[in-house]
């Protein structure tokens, strides 16, 4: 399967297949300490070494922790992009990927030795 480069993918297809490694994943509740995520925060970066933002709604956050390990590799298919909020940028870059019920996340087993 040909996996697209973070830095190609856009709003222009809605058809993206991606392979990464989330290099960091934490839940944002917004100060309100003991409650469900508002949202789950990923940084992913790919063989190339391009990263980029991905957020999946409260209402998803479960089925991202099980299906996403910090420093796991997965393939995501099925996400939206999106203009990079104006509010949190963790870095300099136009598009976020927004994570949504539909999106399928696939643990990759095997050792990938290409991504950083």
């Amino acid at each position: 399967m040909a996996y697209a480069r973070l830095r190609e993918v856009s709003p222009i297809s809605k058809n993206w297949c991606i392979r990464a490694r989330v290099v960091r994943m934490w839940e944002h509740c917004g100060g309100r300490d003991g409650l469900p995520p508002l949202h789950v925060d990923l940084v992913l970066v790919d063989d190339e070494g391009d990263v980029m933002y991905a957020e999946g709604a409260g209402r998803v956050a479960d089925v991202i922790k099980r299906a996403v390990k910090d420093s796991g590799v997965c393939t995501f298919t099925k996400f939206l992009v999106v203009n990079m909020k104006p509010s949190y940028r963790p870095f300099c870059a136009k598009y976020m990927i927004k994570l949504t019920p539909w999106t399928k996340m696939v643990s990759v087993s095997t050792s990938v030795d290409s991504l950083p």
